[in-house]
């Protein structure tokens, strides 16, 4: 049972107009960001459409043992607080291939057919590193984590591969039909570039709205941890690589900060999804407290960014 305190919470984490209130005040913060740059609707797309898959895929493995929407409105709001998030440019599309990667890089556990869930979940991977060629370096820890997901043997190891090069290869057969065969070279040779690690190309807004990421992940992912035994082993397993990915993307965005804005909204879905994890399962004095805590990071952080948009700092 919950005290009193908490019942905002649980109203919050449960409540069916969660979502929609969710969704109007993200409709209300980037039509403020967005006035004069309509065009920057297919960022507000891409990103509710990532909300319904991240919906889709907690609801079909049920990820959190009630039933809450807090996933998809967490991703929302942190989206709707960062204005430079609301640009349109072909990065938009990312967060949908990353969470149709993981939705069938689960499918595939301890499935006798995983070879086909592999080959989708490499070939959204494949489709990704043509937009961002650095998500090309997740390629081997996604490997890693089909060996807890039970689902790793040849036919999908090979699949797995076959999933990330197809891409490739129908861009080889386009310029092998136009006979312009050099133009593929750039293509495969950017998978291998590491890029000078370079910060100058961030700015004050990226690094509070990096911060605040970082505070989610750490803080819930730890709680998550400490509370993992409580859920089932399939459960388990998912969850925790949805933590690796908190931390393999992160490192990613270390190593290569001039693709920040590219990785942040990746890293909002695994974030997202654990801090939903503990709101809607733990209701105590702890809980209470950050729940409070982070209602007020949300709107310092959407005023601030908001000012910082504006006025140009």
């Amino acid at each position: 049972m919950f005290s009193s305190r908490n019942r905002f919470q649980y109203q919050v984490a449960t409540g069916r107009l969660t979502l929609p209130v969710a969704a109007i005040l993200t409709l209300i913060v980037w039509t403020l960001s967005s006035v004069h740059d309509w065009p920057s609707i297919s960022s507000l797309l891409a990103y509710g459409l990532t909300s319904y898959l991240l919906i889709e895929t907690e609801t079909k493995f049920v990820l959190i043992r009630t039933r809450t929407t807090l996933p998809a409105v967490l991703f929302l709001l942190l989206y709707a607080a960062m204005p430079f998030l609301h640009e349109t440019s072909l990065t938009c599309i990312l967060p949908v291939l990353f969470i149709l990667m993981l939705l069938f890089l689960f499918r595939s556990y301890e499935s006798p057919y995983a070879s086909g869930a592999l080959f989708q979940a490499f070939f959204c991977l494949g489709l990704s590193s043509f937009i961002l060629p650095a998500l090309a370096w997740l390629t081997p820890l996604l490997y890693i984590h089909t060996i807890s997901l039970r689902s790793l043997n040849i036919r999908s190891f090979f699949a797995g591969i076959i999933g990330f090069t197809l891409p490739y290869w129908l861009l080889f057969g386009y310029y092998v039909w136009t006979d312009n065969l050099e133009a593929v070279y750039p293509y495969l040779m950017r998978l291998f570039q590491f890029q000078p690690i370079n910060y100058h190309t961030l700015t004050l807004t990226h690094y509070v709205s990096w911060s605040i990421v970082l505070i989610f992940s750490g803080i819930y992912g730890t709680f998550y941890l400490r509370s993992a035994f409580k859920d089932k082993v399939q459960t388990r397993i998912l969850l925790r690589i949805f933590v690796w990915m908190m931390l393999w993307l992160n490192l990613l965005c270390v190593l290569q900060p001039q693709y920040f804005q590219a990785l942040l909204p990746l890293m909002l879905i695994p974030a997202s999804l654990i801090s939903a994890h503990y709101f809607a399962l733990t209701f105590n004095r702890v809980s209470h407290i950050l729940f409070n805590t982070t209602l007020i990071l949300w709107v310092s952080l959407c005023l601030f960014n908001l000012w910082m948009h504006f006025f140009n700092f």
